[in-house]
């Protein structure tokens, strides 16, 4: 299934159930507000059901939910964020809980549209597998070079705005989107495209280089290695003077935030493979990192525990959640993480 067929079923004639996965968030989180935006707007919130706790999936209450009749309305909708469902190593949910689940999605209601939107997904899992045999699969990748390109397009043209080649060849390099191991999603690039278009108004909605100067964002990769290195030193005050420095200029607390991310995702890889016995030419070549990296993490790794960095790469990511639904000021949560992994340092 391709994105517009998606699109195009969630808003017209509902499959009983939908599977979406996948790194890129922005068209799942499209889809999920399109087929909320076709419930009748009066009972909206009686018949829209989402499920995103930070604890194990309630299994009984899951199915309860999908089981109820819609309140006037044709159909209600559940949509299950929870990834412990299809994780192998999640010892919380019985066989006979996941039997539960399985029982229900191979004979789903008519009146309820399921939609199973994971951040993390085991192909090896139960649940998966049964997914992947009874229904389609979308799979939400990162845009290559051509469909990032022509997405940029379309958002600056559904703005009407006007940039010419040159200029939005210069923002994809500064947006960061298409670096290796990037963490910046469609969400981010076009919350950088509201602040340029914003700016374009005083120009005759025409972006030029300079615009895009004034407001897009560009990182200096020598001061961010710097940065992460002193954070994860624990090296509390060179931190915050160089994430006040890097704000200063850049103004984009997000990209840092998730490069922390990646670098704490790296670093729980690393330890599991190191716990493995996997030696660090095994691990560089596995990850595909120049060995010198694999080497300072390793470093970094005696300054935390697994659970320590587990329960900071779940803080980063719930920081992340917040700060783009605007609970919390970009700054103060940037802020926040780096004093928390300043101060879990042994």
């Amino acid at each position: 299934m391709n994105e517009k067929d998606l699109y195009n079923s969630l808003s017209g004639d509902n499959l009983p159930v939908y599977f979406l996965c996948g790194q890129e968030r922005y068209p799942i989180d499209k889809a999920i507000q399109i087929v909320k935006d076709s419930l009748n707007p009066n009972f909206r919130e009686l018949n829209f059901t989402l499920i995103d706790s930070e604890n194990e999936t309630d299994i009984d209450n899951m199915v309860s939910c999908c089981e109820s009749i819609p309140f006037m309305d044709t159909k209600r909708v559940i949509v299950v964020k929870n990834s412990d469902l299809f994780q192998t190593t999640n010892k919380s949910q019985s066989k006979d809980q996941m039997q539960k689940i399985i029982n229900y999605l191979d004979s789903p209601c008519n009146t309820t549209v399921v939609i199973f939107a994971p951040m993390q997904v085991d192909k090896r899992s139960e649940l998966y597998k049964f997914m992947k045999k009874k229904y389609d699969i979308y799979q939400s990748d990162k845009l290559d070079k051509v469909k990032f390109s022509s997405w940029v397009s379309d958002k600056f043209k559904s703005k009407n705005v006007i940039i010419d080649s040159h200029s939005k060849e210069y923002f994809i390099q500064k947006s960061g989107y298409l670096f290796k191991d990037s963490e910046i999603t469609l969400l981010d690039v076009e919350s950088e495209i509201d602040k340029i278009c914003l700016n374009s108004n005083n120009n005759n909605n025409i972006v030029s280089v300079i615009d895009i100067e004034k407001v897009s964002s560009t990182v200096n990769d020598n001061d961010v290695f710097k940065f992460i290195d002193y954070v994860f030193a624990g090296d509390f005050r060179n931190s915050h003077s160089m994430l006040y420095n890097i704000l200063d200029v850049q103004k984009n607390a997000i990209l840092l935030l998730s490069l922390l991310g990646r670098q704490l995702s790296l670093l729980i890889k690393i330890y599991i493979l190191t716990k493995e016995k996997c030696s660090n030419d095994t691990i560089s070549k596995m990850l595909m990192l120049h060995p010198f990296v694999v080497k300072k993490c390793n470093l970094q790794l005696k300054k935390y525990s697994y659970k320590e960095l587990l329960d900071l790469y779940n803080l980063c990511s719930d920081m992340d959640y917040r700060i783009k639904k605007g609970q919390i000021r970009e700054n103060i949560g940037i802020e926040v993480i780096v004093s928390r992994i300043c101060r879990n340092k042994k």
